[in-house]
């Protein structure tokens, strides 16, 4: 019960920045954040940038908890009326505020999006 076993919050994420057009967009940053709701408190995040082909790759991301954490933490968010459960990650493009991402979103028991799109807001 005391001993850490190891989960895969996130598998490895390579994704495509594209505009509108679907022109990739090389050299931009791009945040992914992730966090187990069901075990972690706090979540992570860790910046990379775009190659020249619009591609970015990040690790799995993984976490480690034993059995009490694995049973303690959900109970506990269950007297939350506003608790998250389970793994959630997203990517988060850095630059232009102008601009408005879709298509970023990982959940548990999903297909991790390949490509995430750009497109300019109407501010």
């Amino acid at each position: 019960m005391l001993f850490p076993f190891e989960t895969t919050v996130v598998p490895e994420w390579r994704a495509r920045v594209v505009d509108v057009t679907g022109t990739p967009i090389a050299m931009i940053g791009v945040r992914e954040v992730w966090q187990h709701y069901s075990i972690e408190s706090e979540g992570h995040q860790e910046d990379s940038a775009t190659d020249n082909n619009g591609y970015v790759v990040f690790p799995p991301r993984k976490i480690r908890a034993n059995l009490l954490m694995r049973i303690g933490k959900p109970l506990e968010k269950v007297l939350n009326a506003h608790a998250s459960f389970g793994p959630v990650a997203y990517l988060i493009v850095l630059g232009n505020d102008s601009t408005i991402t879709t298509n970023n979103t990982y959940s548990a028991g999903q297909s991790l999006p390949t490509e995430v799109l750009l497109k300019k807001s109407n501010k």
